[in-house]
């Protein structure tokens, strides 16, 4: 064999074999994502209850279910479980049913701990604009937790996901514009001041997702 075609057929084996090596490297495990996901339920939930108890919404299908919610005086919980099926047959024909059973389990798990949580937390003082920053933060990093490993908290969520794996339109900026029709409801159900501590929440963690959450940004899948 030449010299030349020597060297080339080394050097793509070699290529070959680091590109595998990197592929297996790169891949998450069974308990990274169980971990990941768990770690995604809890500070959703955190997050979603330290709005509940200071009287605030967020955009997506969480504050779809807090508008239901508050209008009605039914449990967040049971009525953000509910908002969410609808998504699930957008996930199964698109996504697949691994991501969707597992955002199944998400948003499950997300409604009862939300449930569940005023009887293991208590907030004796909350300020609305320092609730929502925090809140905003706690779920924005939950979300981001979620979709690393292969899942979602339900709703706008799901259609996040999938259009910004197929197109990398950012999931972040597509939430904002769902926000804005979730918020011009919310005016007939909660005073100005909490609308505008909300607003600030929602934006916290429409950016925080937006800057943080790129495919460019993560080897492991």
């Amino acid at each position: 064999m030449p010299r030349v075609l020597k060297k080339n057929a080394v050097s793509v084996a070699v290529n070959t074999a680091a590109a595998t090596n990197e592929a297996k490297r790169a891949s998450h495990s069974a308990f990274d994502n169980a971990q990941g996901q768990l770690f995604g339920i809890i500070m959703t939930a955190f997050g979603i209850s330290i709005l509940h108890a200071a009287g605030l919404i967020t955009g997506q299908a969480a504050g779809l279910s807090f508008v239901i919610a508050y209008a009605t005086g039914l449990d967040f919980g049971p009525v953000f479980f509910l908002v969410n099926l609808p998504f699930y047959a957008l996930a199964l024909a698109r996504i697949g049913w691994r991501f969707t059973a597992k955002s199944l389990l998400a948003v499950t798990s997300i409604s009862v701990l939300t449930t569940l949580a005023p009887q293991a937390i208590r907030y004796d003082a909350l300020h609305p604009y320092v609730a929502a920053v925090l809140a905003g933060f706690c779920i924005g990093i939950g979300v981001i937790g979620l979709f690393r490993h292969g899942s979602s908290g339900g709703g706008v969520g799901i259609l996040a996901f999938y259009i910004q794996e197929k197109t990398g339109f950012r999931a972040g900026w597509l939430q904002a514009m769902f926000d804005v029709v979730i918020f011009s409801m919310a005016v007939f159900v909660i005073d100005g001041k909490a609308v505008l501590a909300s607003m600030l929440g929602a934006a916290v963690l429409n950016a925080f997702v937006a800057f943080n959450h790129r495919t460019d940004w993560y080897v492991a899948r």
